[in-house]
């Protein structure tokens, strides 16, 4: 995509004009869309999201708790919560808005966000977009899960810190392991120039895959004076034994 078309859409995108891109028909089933403008209730109902998650770092489980991996090696961050799995048609519209430009789906998944919140909202005193490195930017013109937390930040009138985080590496992380991510995220990360004083964050991510840059990231906000640093994504990819076949 032409990079002064995707910047043209970005900036209609914080306006929160892009209304018209809405076609008042349910993607999926082509009947009226509800208030969302592309889905209709039934649909969105239907959407995968966890019944049971581990309450630190999202992942389903069967039954509420933590996970058997953060009781052993507990993440920095301290909670985390995903509006919804990562499975299709929720994957799909993603990438169609990180690989192909598309960002009317952004603003359409932030809409989604913001209809299954995170349960700690009024306790919260900011939010930090996970950034993207400068190589990434100038390939894909824009950050999506900065574009999220602008929407999150203006819905709920909650400070928006994009300079908190600096990204340097632009390995994709979908080509990586569990552990090459972990690894790669410990290195690809550093501290911005802003100092907290024991405020209550949360990260903002398009997707928690491992929770390795979640984690990164909230490693060096505590080291900033962070005090609680909570975790929120679009979606969660589950674990290969509790991904749903259908």
């Amino acid at each position: 995509m032409d990079l002064n078309k995707v910047l043209a859409l970005t900036g209609l995108f914080h306006q929160g004009s892009l209304s018209h891109l809405l076609s008042g028909t349910c993607e999926l089933c082509l009947e009226s869309a509800d208030l969302s403008g592309f889905l209709c209730t039934p649909c969105r109902t239907a959407l995968a999201a966890s019944e049971h998650a581990c309450s630190q770092c999202a992942e389903p489980l069967a039954h509420p708790g933590r996970c058997a991996r953060c009781q052993q090696q507990p993440p920095a961050f301290d909670y985390a919560y995903s509006s919804y799995l990562y499975q299709p048609p929720l994957s799909d519209w993603l990438l169609h808005a990180k690989d192909q430009g598309q960002l009317q789906w952004l603003k359409r998944l932030a809409w989604l966000m913001q209809h299954r919140p995170v349960t700690t909202l009024d306790a919260v005193d900011g939010l930090v977009p996970v950034p993207s490195s400068a190589r990434r930017l100038l390939y894909r013109g824009f950050n999506p899960a900065q574009l999220l937390a602008a929407s999150l930040a203006r819905h709920w009138h909650l400070p928006l810190h994009s300079k908190a985080i600096m990204k340097h590496s632009s390995e994709d992380q979908r080509k990586l392991s569990a552990t090459q991510r972990r690894r790669n995220q410990n290195h690809s990360f550093s501290a911005g120039q802003q100092l907290f004083r024991g405020e209550h964050l949360l990260i903002i991510d398009d997707v928690i895959t491992t929770g390795a840059t979640a984690n990164a990231v909230a490693r060096l906000l505590k080291q900033q004076g962070a005090g609680i640093v909570g975790v929120w994504s679009m979606c969660r990819t589950p674990a290969k034994s509790t991904q749903h076949t259908s």
